[in-house]
C-alpha cells in the first residue's frame, strides 16, 4: 500500500508510546490536508492499522499489509526533518474456523517468518530478542529484531489496548524494521558446503527450564556447544503443567549428528550430547525431564 504522509498526534498516545520516545519528536504540517492528521509520520503502523479497521468494516477480516516509506522526525533549530525509510507489514486473521484453511501456524510465527525473509533477503541474519518489543505489541508475543547487535525493529502481535483504541477485533500482528539501518550493515557472504552422503543421526532432548527462559537464546548456545558434526538443531514441542514444577517448563530439542566423509559411532554422538546437556545445567540450570 502507498499512504499519504500524515498522521494524527493523538496515534502516538494510542500506541501507547512514552512520553521520551524519539518518535514524539514529529514534524508539523502548516496547511494539512485533513485538520486532525496534522504531523508527518514518525511511524508508519498507524496507517495501516486504519487500513485493516477499512477493510473490516466491509467483511474484509483477514489482511495482510506492508508499506514501504519514510518516516519523519524534527531536526533541531533550523535543521531539516531526519528521514528514515521503514519497512512495516500488518498480518490478521478473521478467527473463522475453515476446513480448508491451508495454514494453521500462530499469528506470532507467521509474523517472525516474515521478518526472517526480509532479513535474508537483504543479506544479513538476524536474532529476535526477548523483551525489546514494542509498547504496542503484546508482551507475551513479541521480540525485538536484531542485526549484528544492533536493534532494528520489532515483531509481534498487537497489544489489547492498542487493538481496541483502533477498533480492530480481530488477532493481528506487526513487523517493523528500520531499512536505512539494514542498509548500514555489512551483508553476510553466503556459504556453501557439500551435501552429506553419510546417514544422519537424531538425539531428542526434553529439558526443563525456567519459564521466563528465551527457547531462542537456548537453541543459540547448542548449536555453538554441537560441534561441527551438529547440523541441525530445532525446538520441536514446549509443555508445562503436570509433572513439571511451577515456574518452569519442558521445551523438546531435536539435535541432528552427521559427519561429513564417515559414519558417526553412537559413542561420539553420545559424547556430543552429553556435552550440551552439561552445558544445560551449568548454564541454564536445565533438566533433562
Amino acid at each position: 500500500v502507498l499512504c499519504f504522509p500524515f498522521m494524527d498526534p493523538c496515534d502516538l498516545d494510542s500506541l501507547r508510546l512514552k512520553e521520551d520516545d524519539v518518535r514524539r519528536t514529529t514534524v508539523s504540517v502548516r496547511n494539512p490536508v485533513v485538520d486532525q492528521e496534522s504531523e508527518l509520520r514518525s511511524t508508519l503502523i498507524p496507517s495501516l492499522l486504519r487500513l485493516v479497521r477499512e477493510n473490516y468494516n466491509r467483511q474484509a477480516a483477514s489482511v495482510n499489509l506492508f508499506e514501504v516509506a519514510r518516516v519523519f522526525r524534527a531536526g533541531e533549530g533550523s535543521e531539516l526533518p531526519d528521514e528514515r525509510l521503514r519497512a512495516c507489514a500488518l498480518l490478521t486473521r478473521s478467527g473463522a474456523a475453515s476446513l480448508w484453511a491451508d495454514d494453521d501456524t500462530p499469528l506470532f510465527f507467521a509474523a517472525k517468518g516474515l521478518a526472517e525473509r526480509l532479513a535474508t533477503g537483504l543479506g544479513v541474519k538476524a536474532r529476535f530478542p526477548a523483551g525489546k518489543g514494542e509498547a504496542y505489541l503484546h508482551p507475551g508475543a513479541s521480540c525485538g529484531i536484531e542485526v549484528a547487535d544492533r536493534l532494528v525493529g520489532a515483531v509481534g502481535e498487537l497489544h489489547p489496548e492498542v487493538a481496541a483504541r483502533f477498533e480492530i477485533s480481530v488477532p493481528a500482528a506487526v513487523v517493523d524494521m528500520d531499512l536505512e539501518a539494514l542498509a548500514a550493515l555489512p551483508q553476510e557472504s553466503r556459504r556453501y558446503s557439500e551435501v552429506s552422503r553419510q546417514p544422519q543421526s537424531r538425539r531428542d532432548l526434553a529439558v526443563v527450564l525456567d519459564r521466563e527462559q528465551p527457547a531462542g537464546e537456548v537453541l543459540e548456545a547448542i548449536q555453538k556447544q554441537g560441534g561441527s558434526n551438529l547440523v541441525e538443531a530445532a525446538v520441536f514441542d514446549r509443555y508445562e503443567g503436570r509433572g513439571v514444577p511451577a515456574g518452569r517448563v519442558s521445551i523438546a530439542f531435536r539435535l541432528v549428528f552427521q559427519g561429513t566423509d564417515r559414519t558417526l559411532t553412537d559413542t561420539e554422538v553420545s559424547k556430543a550430547t552429553d556435552k550440551i546437556v552439561r552445558m544445560l545445567a551449568h548454564r541454564f540450570s536445565g533438566e533433562l525431564r
